[in-house]
């Protein structure tokens, strides 16, 4: 069995990887870790209602987070994330991020432990979005001159925006394309006549939307338009323990789902 600590463990994502993690062969939670003052200290199953988890909620500030386990997976807040990947580069074990909203310093410091320890990075774990990623490389190509418009929707309590998948897609799309573009957040004014360069994006936030992103490349005569909606979080769970499958046996070095994926 592959033995994780899970940080963030009494967010939406960390209780779904619990739930789907008890059904799992290869993987235990050994480990639960949040930053809910209310809750440290108690059994987590009796508090988040999954079974199979007879361990205590633990807070960040305790010694040995991680010793005696072969991965952390982590979904939590963006500082705290980058605070805890640097202190388990001591330790040289595998780490599956899936928290977005990190500032440039943040991932720098993500980026230096890979030198020294294996790190998954992926701001959607779903192999859907993945695979659009990946495909979006071949169609700006194709799509020269087309107006390039994404929006995301998602739940009213996500905190960042736009998401990092959306961020993600914009991100690639600049980088293949053989002009420079630059990234729009959002558009508003009396004067916001889209220019030419522009990858916009723009954000929706409401309800219970587990996730839904928009590509769409807008052109003389028609538009083509790449959707992805994510129906449960369940999704996002198995692409993350996937990932542990993945990268609990790697050396040093930052990966992401471009290592998994057949495209």
């Amino acid at each position: 069995m592959i033995r994780v600590a899970l940080f963030g463990a009494l967010g939406k994502m960390g209780r779904e990887i619990a739930e789907v993690a008890a059904q799992s062969e290869e993987i235990e939670i050994v480990k639960v870790i949040d930053k809910n003052a209310d809750y440290i200290g108690q059994n987590y199953s009796a508090v988040t209602g999954i079974g199979g988890y007879d361990m205590v909620l633990s807070d960040d500030t305790g010694n040995g987070l991680f010793a005696d386990i072969d991965c952390a997976v982590e979904f939590s807040e963006h500082a705290a994330t980058a605070k805890h990947v640097e202190a388990a580069c001591a330790y040289g074990i595998p780490y599956v991020i899936g928290t977005t909203g990190f500032s440039d310093e943040e991932l720098n410091v993500i980026y230096k432990t890979a030198d020294n320890m294996p790190v998954f990075v992926s701001s959607n774990m779903s192999k859907g979005i993945n695979v659009i990623n990946i495909l979006l490389e071949q169609m700006v190509k194709n799509f020269r001159g087309y107006d390039i418009e994404i929006w995301e929707m998602h739940h009213r309590d996500k905190r960042d925006a736009p998401s990092g998948t959306a961020m993600m897609l914009a991100e690639t799309i600049r980088n293949v394309s053989t002009e420079d573009m630059n990234i729009v957040l959002g558009r508003k004014g009396v004067d916001s006549k889209r220019k030419y360069n522009e990858i916009s994006v723009n954000s929706i936030r409401g309800g219970d939307i587990f996730g839904e992103h928009h590509i769409m490349f807008a052109g003389i005569g028609e538009n083509i338009e790449i959707v992805h909606r994510a129906t449960n979080r369940k999704v996002f769970a198995l692409g993350a323990l996937e990932a542990v499958k993945f990268i609990v046996d790697k050396h040093k070095g930052l990966y992401t789902f471009k290592d998994i994926l057949k495209v």
